[in-house]
């Protein structure tokens, strides 16, 4: 069960038309605001219930981070309500509104492998890249029982970095794990100069949450909305008709994908969805 919060949970809209899939660290909640960059994000906050009720819009948190980890940044900065649904840890954990309060998803869970399965494989992936030279060190704040194992590997050269993070993936593959590898992003707390490695569980990932809740609630993708900021953010944003990524994004991931809002943090998202929403999207 997700520890207990004393935010609201944004009430289920009735029905659901249309859903919205956000990062969160860089993208919903800037870690440094300035008092316009605060503003916008409680405009924001103020805006989606309005938006439930009006266009029935599903709104949830997509982040790599723990739900321990989300829940705690949120009360940091005051947030006062939390999204309709959050699925932290890169997509290995589901909740969703229920009675107000935040459960885990139980058509997710039954997908799920057992962590201790999963944990032995990254150990074996990660035995077997430093045997052949490619060394990942261990992120810390996961939980001993997460579907995500997280890793830094640290940037040599663009030639080097791209043999050998091929290398990781094909690791992965062969113990049939997904492989999440994006730059490191050091507004979000994270070391420059390196590479984020998540080993997870195939069925799982950002853009897997997209395709499961459209499931869920009988919703197109191609008529949903997702924002980011990361390299770990791409597969979310092209998964859905409208991914944006914010103005405040990594170069990395700027290069990457075609659709840049000219706004920042919860200004942008606010923005995209106030247009999309009122022209039907």
């Amino acid at each position: 069960m997700p520890p207990h919060v004393e935010m609201d949970v944004l009430p289920l809209p009735r029905p659901v038309r249309v859903v919205a899939f956000c990062d969160f660290d860089e993208t919903y909640l800037a870690h440094a605001p300035t008092g316009r960059e605060r503003l916008h994000r409680e405009a924001l906050e103020d805006y989606l219930p309005e938006a439930g009720e009006r266009h029935g819009l599903l709104f949830g948190w997509v982040t790599g981070s723990s739900l321990a980890s989300v829940l705690s940044k949120a009360a940091a900065h005051g947030l006062r309500t939390l999204p309709h649904f959050v699925a932290c840890s890169l997509g290995t954990e589901l909740l969703i509104s229920d009675g107000g309060e935040l459960r885990p998803d139980p058509g997710w869970l039954r997908l799920l492998p057992d962590a201790e399965s999963l944990g032995r494989n990254a150990e074996n992936v990660v035995r077997e890249l430093s045997e052949a030279g490619v060394d990942l060190a261990p992120q810390p704040g996961r939980a001993p029982d997460s579907l995500v194992k997280s890793y830094y590997y640290r940037s040599r050269d663009p030639g080097t970095d791209a043999r050998n993070l091929a290398a990781v993936r094909r690791a992965a593959a062969r113990a049939a794990l997904g492989a999440g590898v994006s730059r490191c992003n050091p507004s979000a707390g994270d070391p420059a100069d390196s590479y984020d490695v998540d080993l997870l569980p195939l069925m799982c990932g950002k853009s897997q949450i997209v395709h499961h809740v459209c499931r869920t609630y009988a919703i197109d993708p191609a008529d949903a909305f997702a924002f980011g900021d990361s390299g770990n953010d791409l597969e979310m944003l092209a998964a859905v008709g409208h991914g944006v990524l914010v103005g405040n994004c990594t170069e990395e991931a700027r290069g990457r994908h075609p659709r840049v809002s000219d706004r920042s943090y919860a200004d942008a998202v606010l923005s995209t969805l106030r247009t999309g929403l009122r022209a039907g999207r």
